[in-house]
């Protein structure tokens, strides 16, 4: 046998053994079941992050034989109906997932260096960040064709005349859990798996963690508060506790990951500091992606944990005779308090808002100089937006903050979310074109 022969063998006895390695990891965690999401389904572990350093190790065809054997069993296994969610729901899904990867690959032209892991880490992050969410979407949109025949039944009794629209979220919500999760897993893999040549985007995976971080002990804190203690304008004392437990989140993270990523937190800020110039669209990008996937974690973590310490959400509704939660809070924001008047919602959001972001672009404007007590004043802004806006509509003034927690509350906060997208950004552009034009040419 010649050496060119022997190599070739071993070159396919690797790719079969570490297929095989691949595809039970990932039937091992698709079992493991993290936590049930409101419109139903379950979120686990990063099951497809298998395939997907599988696909970046050997291509999109090796990775398409695996995803095919993966979602055989998952028929196999109960999981699946028909066969043909196993082609247009889970196959297709995660071939797109496998390719995602090898894409991300070919997509920096280096070289392709043997081993799966160390393949896997020549990657830049970014771009198997990109496509992997580019291949969700084409998973995602599988999965809501084969639910528009599957979930009919559901739609229903979930209350949702249109079925198409109920696919969308049924499968949108946990989707999105599982792509939070896959990324954080992604970004400890590639910080973990040493490089063998220097990597120019280092200080961008160090600023989206560093957000990421921020975005989650924000939700986690600010809305765990509420759900705690409660949040509403009768009940004082959580209402103050509340207000105040989001602005001290920004005081202590501004004095941590401020010194990394600025301290943003919030896709509105970082909309004024790009409108501002003082960051780049990539930047930007990125900071939105990692906040928002932040506010989500965290989010799951406090649901998975109310619910396993067997605690109440003070903002959700509790059946005492059933000893059960009707249905789930989480601190979501909602039109309640404007008597669900869209216009109102969205006026109180983008004003507090642009109060917000006028003190904190003043706040860390370079030409002005105000000492290291920047954290301490933004922190207490945050507080003092809150006292008002916590009676109107729970106080967002950051999108990403209303996302994670509307994704898992399910229902009305879930259907008014995009009035806490749309309202604190359009705040953040007023703040920003307002505070250029009242500061344009002056000096410190």
């Amino acid at each position: 046998m010649s050496k060119q022969s022997t190599k070739s063998n071993r070159e396919y006895i690797l790719k079969v053994s570490t297929g095989g390695v691949c595809l039970a990891l990932a039937f091992v965690l698709s079992q493991i079941k993290l936590f049930e999401m409101p419109m139903g389904g379950s979120v686990t572990p990063a099951s497809t992050l298998p395939i997907i350093v599988y696909g970046v190790a050997f291509g999109p065809v090796w990775g398409f034989i695996i995803a095919f054997i993966f979602s055989l069993l998952q028929l196999i296994g109960g999981w699946l109906v028909t066969p043909f969610q196993v082609i247009l729901d889970y196959t297709i899904g995660y071939t797109a997932l496998g390719f995602a990867g090898f894409a991300a690959l070919k997509a920096d032209d280096r070289a392709k260096i043997p081993g799966a892991l160390n393949r896997f880490r020549s990657a830049t992050i970014l771009k198997t960040l990109a496509f992997t969410v580019v291949a969700y979407i084409v998973r995602w949109l599988g999965s809501v064709a084969s639910g528009v025949i599957f979930y009919a039944d559901s739609a229903a009794e979930a209350g949702y005349d249109n079925v198409y629209v109920f696919s969308m979220v049924y499968n949108g919500s946990f989707l999105l859990a599982d792509l939070a999760i896959l990324a954080v897993v992604l970004i400890v893999l590639y910080m973990v798996i040493p490089s063998t040549k220097e990597d120019a985007t280092l200080a961008y995976v160090q600023k989206f963690t560093a957000e990421f971080i921020g975005t989650f002990v924000l939700v986690f804190l600010g809305c765990g508060t509420a759900m705690a203690v409660g949040c509403d304008s009768v009940n004082g004392g959580g209402y103050i506790l509340t207000a105040f437990a989001f602005g001290l989140v920004i005081v202590g993270m501004a004095y941590c990951i401020g010194n990394v990523s600025g301290c943003h937190i919030n896709p509105a800020v970082s909309l004024a500091m790009l409108i501002s110039k003082k960051m780049t669209s990539k930047e930007f990008w990125g900071y939105i992606v990692f906040q928002t996937l932040g506010a989500i974690s965290g989010a799951a973590l406090l649901k998975y944990l109310f619910k396993t310490a067997g605690k109440v959400d003070m903002t959700g509704v509790y059946d005492a005779e059933a000893q059960k939660m009707t249905s789930w809070g989480l601190g979501a924001n909602g039109l309640a308090g404007v008597n669900g008047n869209i216009a109102a919602g969205i006026i109180i959001e983008a004003v507090l808002t642009a109060i917000f972001v006028l003190v904190i672009l003043g706040v860390t404007d370079e030409k002005f100089k105000h000492g290291s007590f920047g954290g301490l004043i933004i922190g207490f802004a945050l507080v003092l937006v809150h006292i008002l806006g916590i009676s109107f509509t729970g106080t967002s003034v950051n999108p990403a903050r209303s996302i994670g927690p509307a994704i898992f509350a399910g229902g009305a906060a879930l259907s008014s979310l995009w009035v806490f997208i749309v309202g604190p950004m359009i705040g953040a552009a007023v703040a920003a074109l307002v505070y250029m034009a009242l500061t344009k040419g002056k000096e410190a």
